[in-house]
């Protein structure tokens, strides 16, 4: 009886073999430890803390909101894909030098399940802490501060945003951990893309602005109010198309790797 038998074959096939379990691994290392807690505080203070700096100053109410407004997406969006770049960027060289990736996938897991399994659980991880905790966090502070709140939909925007900008260096790091063979080499290429990328903003034409780097002078702006040189949506278009084609890239190089 298949009750009595000590293995019993999984009826998923293609390249969901394997997925629900490797989620499952994925999102116990976020959850069932202190791993949220410890990055929620630290991203609390890191992001918040220059937030409530602005808010609780001598200012006028107006000022006060603006100013904290406008730093909360300038650093954000610089400071976010940094989070998602430290945290990310271990899980695929790590396995891999260790002989964890080529233990799991003798089981019954597809290529294609490892990949999307660490983009998936540790996107969530980093959208939910990173990006979503630090927004709620943020407007509630100003809300509190000035007694009226910012308006909800141009913040909406900045927000969208952030996690469009955010997804992308996450996707990008995860990429690396495929194409590069050791550490050194993916954080160059990843955190080289987001600070080297301010050189593309001093290239004449308003099309070097539509870049993931674009976002972290447009973003503010855009948030506040005044008129932007191109529509907000091109950027953060763009931003999410990049990191499509970084996903693909992944699972296509991965299919092609012998271990």
């Amino acid at each position: 009886m298949a009750a009595n038998a000590e293995l019993q074959r999984v009826g998923l096939i293609g390249w969901r073999t394997g997925l629900a379990n490797l989620l499952g691994k994925e999102n116990r290392a976020w959850w069932a430890s202190r791993r949220w807690l410890v990055q929620s505080l630290l991203w609390t203070v890191l992001i918040n803390g220059t937030v409530a700096l602005n808010l609780f100053s001598d200012a006028d109410a107006e000022t006060r909101l603006s100013v904290a407004i406008g730093q909360l997406f300038q650093v954000g969006a610089l400071a976010l894909p940094v989070g998602a770049i430290l945290l990310a960027h271990a899980e695929t060289v790590n396995e891999r030098q260790l002989g964890v990736t080529e233990w799991l996938l003798s089981k019954p897991v597809s290529r294609a399940a490892y990949v999307l399994s660490k983009l998936l659980a540790h996107g969530f991880g980093v959208l939910v802490i990173l990006v979503g905790m630090q927004g709620a966090i943020a407007y509630g502070l100003g809300w509190l501060a000035t007694g009226v709140p910012f308006p909800l939909s141009p913040y909406l925007v900045g927000m969208a945003g952030l996690t469009v900008n955010t997804v992308f260096y996450l996707a990008l790091t995860l990429m690396m951990g495929v194409l590069a063979a050791n550490r050194r080499t993916l954080l160059g290429v990843s955190q080289g893309t987001l600070l080297g990328g301010s050189l593309v903003l001093y290239v004449p034409g308003t099309a070097m602005m539509a870049t993931p780097r674009g976002l972290v002078n447009l973003l503010p702006v855009a948030v506040l109010g005044p008129p932007l040189p191109l529509s907000i949506w091109l950027p953060i278009g763009v931003t999410a198309i990049l990191s499509v084609v970084c996903v693909a890239v992944a699972l296509a190089r991965f299919e092609r790797l012998e271990f």
